[in-house]
């Protein structure tokens, strides 16, 4: 699944320009009740301003609160380190940068190199619970050994019993054995049969 069809478009964003001062980033933060907000200058974006980095800040300088706030710019706490990737990138590729540099939001370009808006946390784990197919059909979750020719098995076994494969997840169990977790879910008014067609041939089903 490509970016453009997860990410909160630039017009939906409350967003900080890097002129404005850490009293209107702070306003604009609190007033959606954000950790964090984008930094943009017109279409190019420049980075993140957090509350955190806002007060951190103010204690490790100490003095007049109102004053350090009124002061001081955006430009000059602005986070510049956050990963851009592109709209045409994956999910995948968006979770695992998300993941890996610890940040609130990765920020998506479009194919103009202009700012198009951000990938949250919350717009990955809500993809992933509808690939999952949450709350839908029935579950089953399978335990078979890592070798050629298991999904096909899988998959013919629930055709051939009347059941439409609604998602299929394959999992690394993190174990010593060879062998992989099938996480399925089926739409099918035979499932007890199903279940038991599975264990009839040979998968283990937890």
């Amino acid at each position: 699944m490509l970016l453009r069809a997860l990410l909160v478009p630039l017009s939906e964003l409350i967003v900080a320009a890097p002129e404005d001062t850490l009293e209107d980033a702070l306003d604009k933060i609190n007033s959606e009740n954000f950790l964090s907000i984008p930094v943009v200058d017109d279409k190019r974006f420049v980075g993140v301003i957090s509350k955190e980095r806002i007060f951190s800040t103010y204690f490790e300088l100490g003095g007049d609160r109102e004053e350090f706030l009124k002061n001081n710019r955006v430009a000059d706490l602005v986070r510049t380190d956050i990963p851009i990737l592109s709209v045409y990138d994956d999910i995948e590729k968006a979770a695992h940068t998300l993941e890996t540099y610890g940040i609130p939001f990765v920020a998506v370009m479009d194919e103009n190199g202009e700012f198009a808006g951000i990938i949250t946390h919350h717009a990955i784990f809500k993809t992933f619970v509808e690939i999952f197919g949450m709350n839908k059909g029935h579950k089953i979750s399978v335990i078979a050994y890592d070798i050629p020719g298991q999904i096909e098995k899988l998959t013919d076994i629930i055709t051939k019993m009347g059941g439409n494969i609604i998602s299929f997840v394959v999992l690394d169990p993190k174990v010593k054995t060879d062998v992989k977790e099938i996480v399925i879910r089926i739409d099918t008014d035979r499932f007890v049969e199903t279940v038991d067609a599975i264990r009839d041939a040979g998968f283990r089903v937890q």
